[in-house]
């Protein structure tokens, strides 16, 4: 409405009326404040009904919708909002959360930077884009603009525990302990700080103090839902008391909320401890409804993604740039399937004492264009085919450079993102002296393992419908044929059976496959002391045991559908 349309109102009646509305809109956020959610909404939907475009009653019930998990409602009600008032740095926050949260996350970003652009000094849109910042794979990013908002409001507990998530996912694991512990010292009960300290601790090794902080996250009050999930994967047998807590919290739970999934995953690991397959089963199958009703998987446009790979990188594209790169040996790439063993293979490289485990690091894919850091339009393959002689050993020089800041004396430096097995092809361009290690499973103990895993992170949507899971397995054993037919001569293999029947001489021959001599620590890795940041990070803990083969046989009769995956066996 603008000025000359105000004075008519007015003179109508129409600006008490407008008036009354912004007043009955402050009652709202007041009522929200308080915690009095349903009667916001309720005024809310009042002032709607005179007015469906004020700005920030629509506002306030894009936020409940936000909190409710409604995002695509919140989505509307945001974006009427700002057609009303674009000036308004609150709903642009709100905005960039209903966009990651429905994973247009690059959209997300953007409106969030719009925030605070208009409010520099906005805590918990700094706070928001450093989660999302995470979310992209970008860590140390996170860590700065938690650290801003912290800095902004030092009093802050949310955002205190945020920021420690940062750190904890950047691998500070010393600051992630202290902003955790300082957290739990003001308050005992703090779930989500005995949460944290529960990571943190599980990270570095140090599995005793892990369990008795993450026993604590639930013994002040209601189960913490994250706390007894951590728990459940690194003991074999909760107890009694626990067992029924988690049970009653499942039962008592919204049916379709967030907390329910993550305690379905939970009795899942439990029931299977106790030998009870079916009814793990059965939970398996709703946790995993519900976390993909909660993700975005578009089938073709994967498939689509795998084809491009297969067609740009083929033997021609190779044999026009065999001096491409550059020559550093440095790096070693241990990728597969998720849950195929890269971490254990990661852990036994990094117990010689020639070799750092850098962990599951973004930087090729950023490299690949991946991220949405740099904006591209180009897909990873247009993109590297574009790349001159010099390009590509640029890249390789600046990947050698950045991972040569995480250690600068170790001989090797391994890189274990899984998924990187999609970007070989950028590999052998840019670093075609570097070692590649392909971790291979039996599929279907691979994607059992993988469905009967909560993955925080958006990027293994695939994961959670045994459909989906089935037909990427394809899809990525037809990619590995292909990069085998251009480098069966390089890509080394760890097979998980192997190295259960015969570690030494698994172990002694992925070692000669690097050129490394043999170090007696690498069939003690068990007891390598370092930071593991993975699904996997209690397991290599432990020593190879062979009680995870066969494992998909207890579940043949209760999920059939691992029987598509015998023929990839």
């Amino acid at each position: 409405m603008n000025r000359k349309q105000r004075r008519l109102s007015a003179k109508s009646g129409h600006g008490s009326g407008e008036r009354q509305l912004d007043e009955m809109a402050r009652q709202a956020a007041a009522l929200y404040q308080v915690g009095r959610l349903q009667e916001c909404e309720t005024v809310c939907r009042q002032i709607l009904s005179a007015d469906p475009g004020h700005a920030d009653a629509n506002l306030l019930v894009g936020v409940l919708m936000l909190t409710a998990r409604r995002f695509n409602e919140a989505l509307a009600f945001l974006n009427t909002s700002l057609s009303r008032n674009r000036k308004n740095p609150m709903a642009h926050a709100n905005l960039g959360l209903a966009l990651a949260e429905t994973g247009r996350v690059i959209e997300a970003r953007e409106s969030l930077q719009t925030s605070l652009r208009l409010q520099p000094k906005y805590p918990e849109a700094l706070s928001n884009l450093a989660s999302l910042e995470a979310r992209l794979g970008h860590p140390a990013r996170a860590v700065e603009l938690h650290a801003r908002a912290v800095e902004l409001q030092p009093q802050n507990r949310a955002l205190r525990t945020s920021y420690g998530g940062s750190l904890l996912r950047d691998g500070q694991l010393d600051k992630a302990i202290e902003v955790f512990t300082a957290l739990r010292a003001e308050d005992p009960a703090d779930s989500k700080a005995n949460y944290g300290l529960g990571l943190a601790y599980r990270d570095r090794g140090d599995l005793p103090e892990a369990e008795a902080r993450l026993r604590e996250a639930s013994a002040h009050g209601a189960v913490h839902a994250d706390s007894a999930l951590a728990l459940a994967w690194m003991v074999d047998d909760v107890s009694a008391a626990e067992r029924d807590a988690i049970h009653a919290a499942e039962a008592a739970s919204p049916e379709n909320s967030h907390e329910r999934m993550i305690l379905d995953f939970t009795l899942s690991k439990i029931e299977h401890d106790k030998g009870d397959y079916e009814d793990a089963a059965r939970y398996l199958r709703s946790g995993n409804a519900l976390r993909r009703r909660e993700l975005d998987y578009d089938r073709d446009r994967v498939e689509a993604d795998f084809e491009e790979t297969m067609s740009v990188f083929d033997r021609e594209f190779f044999d026009k740039r065999q001096d491409f790169g550059t020559s550093d040996e440095t790096p070693v790439f241990v990728l597969g399937m998720p849950r195929s063993g890269t971490s254990l293979v990661e852990q036994i490289l990094a117990s010689h004492p020639d070799v750092y485990g850098a962990g599951e690091l973004v930087t090729l894919r950023e490299i690949g264009g991946m991220t949405g850091s740099a904006g591209r339009q180009a897909t990873p393959p247009q993109f590297a085919a574009a790349l001159s002689k010099g390009a590509s050993e640029t890249l390789g020089r600046n990947y050698v450079r950045s991972v040569r800041e995480l250690d600068k004396t170790s001989r090797f430096i391994v890189d274990k993102m899984p998924g990187n097995f999609m970007l070989i092809g950028l590999i052998r361009m840019i670093l075609p002296n570097a070692r590649i290690i392909h971790c291979t499973r039996d599929p279907r103990e691979t994607c059992l393992s993988m469905y009967r895993t909560y993955f925080s992170g958006d990027g293994l949507a695939f994961a959670y419908d045994l459909d989906d899971l089935v037909h990427y397995y394809g899809l990525y054993a037809r990619l590995m044929e292909h990069w085998t037919s251009l480098f069966g001569d390089v890509i080394i293999e760890a097979n998980h059976e192997k190295l259960l029947k015969d570690p030494e001489g698994e172990i002694r021959a992925i070692l000669a496959s690097c050129d490394l001599e043999f170090a007696p620590e690498c069939l003690e890795f068990h007891k390598t002391r370092r930071d593991v940041r993975t699904a996997s990070a209690a397991q290599v803990r432990r020593p190879l045991y062979d009680s995870s083969r066969r494992g998909w046989r207890k579940y043949a009769e209760y999920l059939p559908e691992l029987a598509g995956l015998d023929k990839y066996a």
